[in-house]
């Protein structure tokens, strides 16, 4: 089957562009067509770039993993916002794009991507029609959450006002945990919202829930703990075959997030329902986007596939580069990139290489303070100024927003641009 071709601009390089300085534009065309060094380029620090390599490696890694496992993988779209890198997971065999806002659908519906699943309750009555009118106009299957009764009316109302959505419109009911995000608390009231939803002619498709809200650690409770939330979504899934919620015929979906619990949630969703002492499949569906780039912070410590056998782990493919503008003092290095330049809602930035004259060594320090343009390096090994720190990041979701047009290298080569649309 030949993958969806998204319908977008290409990436172009202006001369308001962070971490360029050209006179004329250079496009994502252009850099193709001569694969240029990096430093034959004219760049500007602080720069975000991306490892082709790395890439290629965690789309063809993850493909693997849940062709094996018989899931799906819908990879949230909010990491990026890069049609370009969606287009590589598509190009790898995912179903769509997870997105978790209305306009983040429009976005993805505006593409062309196959499959968009609004990972969010929608309800605003006009966000609604609109999504559900953009379904009806292209080629596109829309999936969404509910939780409510004020949800499940403001969906009816607008399927109401938009039929010809209907065969490509589909409704998940959405299961969360105590203190933890959205989602129906008890299973037992997620059967009765389901009950309403297809009383008011919601095509019900199955049900989801966000594993990770429920720890950031993975001992032993912990990762048991994961996988009895999702055995629970797949009770709720087998509570809403028994009561012939779903259609006939079609495998209830289960979805997950998948990026920190992987290991987990493909063991516990490969095994099929059993209702009524019948066996059904289910269809896994599994939303994880940090996947794609990985990173050295949270995934790192988190990362599911050191704890699964017979496979490789992730690579990352995202760093930010930045110059020591200052060394005031022994052992400390001011760096020019700040907090509109690299995540810091989980770590700070981790200091991997360093370039310069003195050529390519590692680095030594590590990143203790963040300002608005300024990261903070204790170094005892003395970074000089003007010299390039290449930084690994924690929590590639909350870097790609910060970055217009990203450089794709391979090796010392760039061989593309990718642009975000946030």
């Amino acid at each position: 089957m030949t993958p969806t071709r998204l319908q977008h601009p290409e990436a172009v390089v202006e001369s308001t562009t962070k971490g360029w300085r050209v006179d004329a534009p250079l496009t994502a065309a252009q850099v193709r067509a001569t694969a240029p060094r990096l430093d034959d380029l004219p760049v500007s620090w602080p720069l975000a770039c991306l490892d082709a390599d790395a890439l290629d490696h965690n789309l063809a890694t993850m493909a693997t993993a849940c062709e094996q496992a018989g899931v799906l993988l819908a990879p949230h779209l909010k990491t990026h916002m890069s049609p370009p890198l969606l287009q590589a997971q598509l190009d790898a065999g995912a179903w769509g794009a997870t997105v978790a806002t209305p306009a983040q659908a429009r976005v993805a519906l505006g593409w062309g991507s196959p499959g968009v699943l609004l990972a969010n309750e929608l309800v605003d009555p006009a966000d609604a029609v609109d999504l559900l009118r953009r379904t009806a106009a292209g080629s596109s299957t829309l999936w969404c959450y509910v939780d409510s009764p004020a949800g499940v009316a403001v969906l009816a109302e607008a399927l109401a006002a938009v039929p010809a959505a209907r065969e490509r419109f589909g409704v998940l009911v959405e299961l969360g945990h105590l203190q933890g995000r959205t989602g129906v608390r008890r299973v037992d009231d997620a059967v009765a919202l389901a009950r309403a939803a297809a009383e008011q002619g919601l095509p019900l498709r199955g049900t989801s829930g966000y594993e990770a809200s429920l720890t950031r650690t993975t001992t032993e409770s912990d990762l048991a703990a994961i996988a009895g939330f999702v055995t629970g979504l797949r009770d709720l899934a087998a509570r809403l075959v028994a009561e012939d919620l779903l259609p006939a015929g079609v495998a209830p979906v289960v979805s997950v997030g998948g990026s920190s619990y992987l290991d987990v949630v493909l063991a516990v969703l490969a095994q099929p329902l059993e209702v009524d002492g019948v066996a059904h499949p289910v269809q896994g569906v599994v939303r994880s986007g940090a996947y794609l780039t990985h990173d050295h912070g949270m995934y790192a410590r988190t990362d599911p596939w050191a704890r699964m056998t017979g496979g490789p782990s992730l690579r990352p493919a995202l760093d930010v580069r930045a110059q020591a503008l200052s060394v005031p003092e022994p052992g400390l290095a001011l760096l020019g990139a700040g907090k509109r330049d690299v995540p810091f809602d989980l770590d700070l930035p981790i200091p991997q290489r360093v370039l310069g004259p003195r050529g390519e060594r590692p680095a030594s320090g590590t990143c203790f303070a963040l300002n608005d343009q300024h990261l903070y390096l204790r170094d005892e090994a003395e970074v000089a100024v003007g010299e390039l720190v290449v930084l690994g990041v924690s929590h590639p979701c909350t870097l790609f927003d910060k970055w217009r047009v990203l450089p794709v290298l391979r090796g010392d080569r760039v061989v593309d641009l990718v642009a975000t649309w946030f």
